[in-house]
Parts: C-alpha cells; structure tokens; sequence
C-alpha cells in the first residue's frame, strides 16, 4: 500500500449541497463519496451535490460569520450554514 492510499484511509469524505453547505452523508473512502455524490446528482436531474474532504470543506467551503446574540446582546461566531432554528440571533432560536 503506498502512502497515498493509507493517508486517504485515515480521511473522511463529506457529501454536501453546493448552494447551502449543509452536510448530507460521511464516508470512509473517497470512491464511496463520489459514487454517492453521483448518485444524488443523477437523482436530481442536475448538479446540486459535491464531495470534499472534511479538512478542505471545513478550511474552504464552510464560512465564518460573526452575529449578535439576540437575549446577551454579545457577539458570537458561527458557521455561514447554520440553520435559521440554531442561530442564537435569530427570534426562532429563543422561541422553540
């Protein structure tokens, strides 16, 4: 086994839509990513799912973004796609 090959073993793979970010499956392998990738693709009838490493999606697609929190009024940083219901900013958040 070259060191490619173990090195990519240890990773993990997400599959995730392009447009929110929002993680949809986790695997071992890269094959199993891009098949499952591929598969929800062709579902769909369009482009609408990708595939990453966590460690590139983590570092390149997910971003950071700074709010105010709506009951202490102090500033928190949270990932760009979390959901409206998570976001301490929003009124959902407080109310649920």
């Amino acid at each position: 086994m070259d060191i490619v090959n173990s090195k990519e073993l240890q990773m993990e793979f997400v599959v995730y839509h392009k447009a929110s970010t929002q993680i949809l499956k986790v695997f071992n392998s890269k094959a199993s990513a891009k098949r499952s990738a591929t598969c929800m693709n062709r579902n769909a009838g369009d482009v609408y799912y990708t595939y990453a490493d966590r460690e590139t999606y983590e570092r390149r697609v997910v971003t950071r973004k700074t709010v105010k929190n709506l009951m202490t009024g102090q500033d928190i940083v949270i990932d760009s796609n979390t959901p409206l219901c998570c976001d301490p900013s929003s009124e959902r958040f407080w109310s649920m």
